[in-house]
């Protein structure tokens, strides 16, 4: 298993372009897609459905890493098993036919791999109860539901207390940081046990995204460590 992945977040794609822009990223050597899902009601912003979703899972054999950003995710787990997705990540507070864990549950039951977000006003505590059964923590550093934000550097804490706990459990859960991702802020969020790492902007606004994405990949394994 790679220490360090990149997931180039297809929110910052041209649209107008969408193909294109997942071969380039694939090509790039992309380790999975980051998909936001919005519904306009959980964030104050609506993005893309099942059909993108879809049509992307048939023109790339990258993973897809689908965050839902929307009321009552689980009633489309199936669904996104369905259009190809390989790991499903979900909010606390969102779903309505049964509990987060419940949801995650599913997920697995459905051959997915399992995610539970950490919005920035949310504590670390928040995820730890889900380490036993999350694949992947993500740690949002900024606040969801828009691209091309700042990275929140007051995040950091909560990357390093998430992985000590995980290391204390002995638990293989990833870290995933998303927002304002460059080479500095993957550089100090990897010092603090991050792994994957979400990059908009930065890889879809660069004019050669095979280097942009191994220069974000090489600063976070030098500092990664053992």
């Amino acid at each position: 298993m790679k220490k360090i992945k990149i997931a180039p977040s297809v929110l910052a794609a041209d649209m107008l372009h969408l193909e294109d822009e997942i071969c380039r990223a694939s090509s790039a050597g992309a380790d999975m897609l980051h998909l936001d899902i919005m519904d306009g009601v959980y964030v104050p912003n609506i993005s893309f459905g099942f059909d993108t979703v879809k049509a992307i899972s048939r023109i790339t054999d990258t993973e897809l890493d689908v965050h839902m950003m929307t009321s009552c995710p689980d009633r489309y787990i199936e669904k996104l098993r369905d259009c190809g997705a390989y790991r499903v990540t979900l909010h606390e507070n969102t779903c309505v036919n049964g509990s987060t864990r419940e949801a995650l549950e599913k997920i697995k039951s459905c051959g997915m791999k399992t995610g539970f977000a950490v919005k920035p006003g949310e504590s670390a505590e928040t995820a730890l109860e889900y380490l036993d059964i999350a694949d992947m923590i993500l740690v949002m550093t900024v606040e969801p539901g828009f691209g091309g934000q700042s990275f929140m550097s007051d995040m950091l804490p909560k990357i390093e207390k998430i992985r000590a706990a995980a290391d204390r459990l002995g638990v293989g859960v990833e870290i995933q940081v998303d927002g304002g991702i460059s080479e500095k802020s993957a550089a100090e969020c990897a010092s603090r046990g991050a792994g994957v790492f979400v990059a908009g902007t930065s890889l879809f606004g660069a004019a050669d995204m095979k280097s942009a994405l191994e220069r974000i990949r090489r600063a976070a394994e030098e500092a990664f460590g053992d």
